[in-house]
């Protein structure tokens, strides 16, 4: 059986939305919204046949709520991610479903390319070194605190439609 989903699927395409190819701008979608929407499709119809209740997880992204000048191939989708979200939670927490997103924000991955990192860093005006912890701790966000964040909402029996920040401090882009 299932017991938890953990969809963590992007890719940060960039561009200016009137000038963005769409074509590109659809695949963009697919792969930061519908892949979220499909599998989680699929996890809740295990949910329901197993009737255990069960878990979706979602990694949105801090774009969802603070989007970024030249970001919105990446953050409209996301976005779209923590409204899913928040309509799963509606839908099936009768039947002990939850759902619950992380909003992180600026992890190294794969995702962030050298000429990633310095066009982020001069979309904010700053030095691609200080990128990752330009926030209000002033500390860099690991890996490691987001699959804390993904733990921590996996064992919170009593928490859905929630969205959990973990990006060491960004007002701007704070869910209100």
């Amino acid at each position: 059986g299932v017991d938890i989903l953990i969809s963590n699927a992007g890719n940060a395409k960039q561009g200016r939305l009137a000038e963005v190819d769409p074509a590109e701008f659809r695949k963009s979608f697919e792969l930061n919204f519908f892949s979220h929407q499909t599998v989680a499709r699929e996890a809740v119809n295990l949910f329901l046949k197993q009737k255990s209740g069960g878990v979706l997880l979602f990694n949105a992204s801090k774009a969802a709520f603070n989007p970024g000048k030249a970001f919105g191939p990446y953050a409209l989708p996301k976005a779209a991610v923590v409204a899913l979200t928040k309509q799963y939670a509606l839908d099936y927490g009768k039947e002990g479903i939850r759902s619950n997103a992380v909003n992180a924000d600026r992890i190294r991955t794969g995702m962030f390319t050298e000429q990633f990192i310095q066009e982020r860093a001069s979309a904010r005006g700053l030095e691609p070194d200080a990128y990752f912890s330009d926030n209000l701790l002033g500390r860099e966000v690991m890996d490691s605190d987001v699959a804390q964040a993904f733990l921590h909402l996996a064992l919170s029996e009593k928490t859905t439609g929630s969205v959990f920040t973990v990006d060491g401090g960004n007002i701007a882009a704070s869910p209100r």
